[in-house]
């Protein structure tokens, strides 16, 4: 098993214990429960370090920008959030797994633009 720090072993017993299927070794989303308890540990150690720096540095063309710890804090506590979702855990009081959804990807661009279709709804109000 990984080594895990407080913050990710917390994280997965406590998913495991809302599904007992994530202790099996030979069920995937096994593997989503892991990578989820590995960016809480990420994001546990980004923020030690977002403690210590200013929000926002100066570039060497003088404009303000967050600083990028702040930055990969943000995006790992997203890709935690995203993983735990992922996993469609059952509901503590009714034991049912929330309704899969597909990831939308890059879809077709539409004939008239929504600008266009809302000048139309309002012509036609």
């Amino acid at each position: 098993m990984t080594d895990l720090s407080t913050r990710g072993r917390r994280l997965l017993a406590a998913l495991e214990l809302q599904d007992p299927t994530l202790r099996e070794e030979t069920n995937p989303a096994r593997e989503v429960a892991l990578s989820a308890a590995l960016a809480a540990d990420r994001v546990d150690r980004l923020e030690a370090l977002a403690v210590d720096v200013d929000p926002y540095i100066v570039t060497e063309k003088g404009a303000y920008i967050t600083h990028p710890v702040l930055v990969e804090v943000r995006q790992q506590a997203t890709l935690l959030a995203r993983l735990v979702a992922a996993l469609r855990l059952p509901d503590p009081k009714s034991g049912r797994r929330p309704q899969t959804r597909p990831m939308r990807g890059v879809q077709q661009p539409s004939k008239v633009s929504s600008l266009e279709r809302a000048r139309e709804r309002a012509e036609g109000a």
